[in-house]
């Protein structure tokens, strides 16, 4: 705690100060983003004293207290609509019980499944009990219906009432549909459970392979038997009584006890526009479920702008706050803390509000938004962006830090939706001045463009960057990948997501400064960014 009240009292201190506009002070502000300043954010947000910061629990208070306490040094002014540091963010909490193991009947036979070694089984709203009675199992592909993609697989069918087993992902075999590997959110598996609902589907089953997912099947698991939290639900919105994902082996038995070969099914669905298949099955699940109403909290601090003319619009960084909180016990330890994810981003998204507060020029206001439960299914963000505190055409840019590069300094860094959006470019430029490489991301078939608070930002317009770390160290490259790999494989969303002593925040630091030039030359460029002509938000602006 004492190196935590040092870096405060540093944060005041260097706030007094007024650099002139000049290289040698745009270089000072850059020294405030540092493996000191860094290390220290994380040790206290990822420690065991916060519980894993899960949301509505003491820990996601503490948390949030911390930023705001943060901000408030670095010399931001409180941004919530009631002059406080505070957005209250309504929530329910659900926890489902399963009270009726799953089990399917078919033609050949019957067969019965285990939670969570099998499937997982979470409230889709927030009735008291919900059940699967003799409910007909149809398979749907990739539960996409997509006109400008010339893309149905529902082909007119009712499916009201029935249970829906979908492919996750969706088609990548073909460049000039669904941006060929290039995930979009038609695959995502938050909009297959959209899609169904609202043709009257009651459940859905998304068939989990480590391919399609970009994670293991113990990832899904962490769902199961815990809280899960969710915005409270519009009236008139139609939701599923149970969202489920099946591993691969508990989907091909469901497809071979009706005579139905699931290689061959998602054959035919790879071709398009085929009917869904009735798979002649039928399933039994019950789930009870708790649900109580609590309040989390948006963090919202503001660097205004200088300019009389740019300073109503706002450059919005964002980071989440919060983790999965306490959970199943893995080896002894039932604390997920969350230390990369996203405790890092945190402590990036508190280096750069101090850097930034340096500047003896912003021409526009820098927004620093700790979004909640983002884990939860981007609420806080969703919530922000549904009721923003500045008018939503007044939002020029947001940048979102979700992980940092923890495993070494890289040459080059991914831009999750690299061309999507003019800040691909400046990027690139200020990157290319120190030496560095921007590079669209790696993994496209993974959607991350999708699955982070910046999304949100993207649905109502505004033009997004999310770095993610680089791939060619500049140091033990073959040992760093192999370190970097491991963490999707083995602590990703697990307790061993913990600060440890080997981890090497050059990375960070270098990759945060280039983050921090994107910051300001967005907040005094002559013009706000813009979406590529053709983009699929480029209609929201």
């Amino acid at each position: 705690m004492k190196a935590l009240a040092s870096l405060t009292l540093a944060a005041v201190a260097a706030a007094s100060c007024a650099p002139v506009v000049t290289d040698h002070a745009m270089s000072f502000c850059e020294s405030q983003i540092n493996e000191g300043v860094l290390r220290a954010h994380v040790e206290f947000l990822s420690s065991d004293e916060l519980g894993g910061r899960g949301v509505g629990t003491k820990g996601d208070v503490l948390a949030r207290n911390y930023i705001a306490a943060q901000l408030r040094a670095a010399g931001c002014e409180p941004g919530a609509a009631d002059g406080g540091w505070m957005q209250p963010v309504p929530i329910l909490g659900i926890k489902s019980t399963v009270t009726q193991s799953l089990a399917a009947s078919g033609p050949q036979g019957t067969s019965s499944f285990e939670a969570p070694t099998d499937y997982t089984a979470v409230a889709g709203n927030p009735a008291a009990s919900a059940a699967w009675s003799n409910a007909e199992v149809v398979f749907v592909g990739y539960g996409i219906d997509a006109p400008e993609q010339n893309w149905d697989d529902y082909q007119g069918v009712d499916l009201n009432g029935k249970v829906l087993l979908v492919m996750n992902n969706d088609p990548a075999d073909d460049p000039d549909r669904f941006a060929g590997n290039t995930r979009l959110y038609y695959g995502r598996w938050s909009y297959k459970f959209e899609e169904a609902a609202r043709r009257g589907a009651i459940g859905v089953m998304v068939i989990h392979t480590n391919e399609s997912a970009g994670y293991p099947f113990q990832v899904i698991q962490t769902s199961h038997g815990r809280e899960n939290f969710w915005l409270p639900f519009a009236k008139d919105k139609p939701t599923l009584a149970v969202r489920s994902w099946c591993s691969e082996l508990a989907a091909e038995t469901m497809c071979k006890l009706g005579g139905h070969d699931l290689d061959e099914l998602r054959a035919r669905a790879e071709k398009g526009n085929q009917a869904p298949v009735p798979l002649g099955v039928t399933v039994n699940l019950a789930i009870t479920n708790e649900v109580r109403e609590m309040e989390s909290a948006n963090v919202i601090g503001v660097l205004p702008g200088t300019d009389p003319q740019l300073k109503h619009e706002h450059v919005v960084l964002t980071a989440h706050f919060d983790h999965l909180g306490i959970g199943k016990p893995r080896r002894g330890d039932n604390i997920y803390n969350g230390a990369v994810d996203n405790a890092s981003g945190c402590a990036g998204m508190l280096a750069l509000a101090r850097a930034a507060a340096l500047l003896p020029e912003r021409r526009r206001s820098i927004l620093f938004l700790a979004v909640t439960a983002e884990e939860s299914g981007l609420l806080g963000s969703k919530y922000y962006a549904e009721h923003p505190t500045v008018n939503k055409k007044l939002l020029v840019a947001n940048v979102n830090v979700d992980g940092l590069n923890v495993w070494g300094p890289t040459k080059d860094i991914e831009f999750v939706g690299y061309g999507k959006n003019s800040l691909s470019d400046l990027a690139s430029k200020i990157a290319a001045a120190r030496g560095r490489e921007i590079r669209p991301d790696s993994q496209p078939d993974r959607g991350y463009f999708y699955r982070s608070d910046h999304f949100n930002f993207a649905r109502i317009g505004v033009p997004a960057a999310y770095f993610k770390a680089g791939k060619e160290f500049l140091d033990q490259p073959a040992g760093r990948k192999r370190m970097k790999a491991s963490y999707t494989a083995v602590h990703y969303h697990q307790p061993t997501d913990q600060l440890a002593k080997w981890w090497n925040f050059e990375g960070a630091v270098a990759d945060m400064q280039v983050l921090f030039q994107l910051l300001v030359q967005t907040a005094n460029g002559d013009t706000a960014p813009t979406w590529t002509p053709g983009d699929e938000f480029e209609k929201l602006r």
